[in-house]
């Protein structure tokens, strides 16, 4: 339960933009600063479908792919950079929030709720967007781990997770490689702007 001395010293300290922040903010228990870092997790997160390719059953291997899966184009690896887009988005807009209310020297009731509006918007998108991407995608992506018998029964329903046919198909280990670099440079720009806070 809220604190509601918490919010008293708040008012009486002038802090309009933390009291709007704490009261209606989404996830506002974290710093824009540490929801920046937390979408490089979710990137690194993603990256893992990498790995998770790699190391396939030899049965799966041999039945669908004709080489490494982790080298093979696959459809579900155009989830993973909605994915990175999105959490992308939502680094690059938080971290603009916070370069913006770090230039202002007061700031009044108005541009307290613009800003406390705009870092939800950033953060739902984030963190609702691009989580349930990194979740479907390592999903999709460790379905054969549970063996030929699972991914027969998927595709007996239309489901055919390791198929290729999509026009921005590309192999895992792009878009876990993009995933990952782009999780260092979020993660990178988190860090920094901690040490600003």
């Amino acid at each position: 339960m809220a604190d509601p001395n918490r919010y008293t010293e708040m008012v009486l300290d002038g802090q309009e933009y933390e009291l709007i922040r704490a009261r209606h903010g989404l996830l506002s228990r974290w710093s824009i600063a540490q929801k920046v870092r937390g979408c490089s997790y979710l990137l690194f997160a993603g990256s893992a479908t990498v790995p998770v390719m790699a190391f396939l059953p030899q049965s799966v291997t041999e039945t669908y792919f004709t080489g490494n899966p982790a080298v093979t184009e696959v459809a579900f690896s155009a989830l993973l950079l909605l994915s990175v887009a999105c959490l992308l988005v939502a680094a690059v807009g938080l971290g603009a929030i916070s370069a913006y209310q770090s230039s202002l020297e007061e700031i009044s009731e108005s541009q307290a709720w613009s800003l406390v509006g705009f870092e939800d918007i950033f953060s739902g998108f984030g963190f609702v967007t691009g989580l349930l991407g990194i979740t479907a995608t390592l999903v999709l992506a460790g379905l054969g781990h549970a063996g030929i018998g699972t991914l027969e029964s998927l595709a007996a329903s239309g489901v055919h997770p390791y198929h290729d046919e999509f026009f921005l198909s590309m192999t895992v280990l792009t878009a876990g490689g993009v995933a990952f670099c782009t999780g260092t440079n979020i993660f990178v720009v988190g860090t920094f702007l901690e040490r600003l806070e």
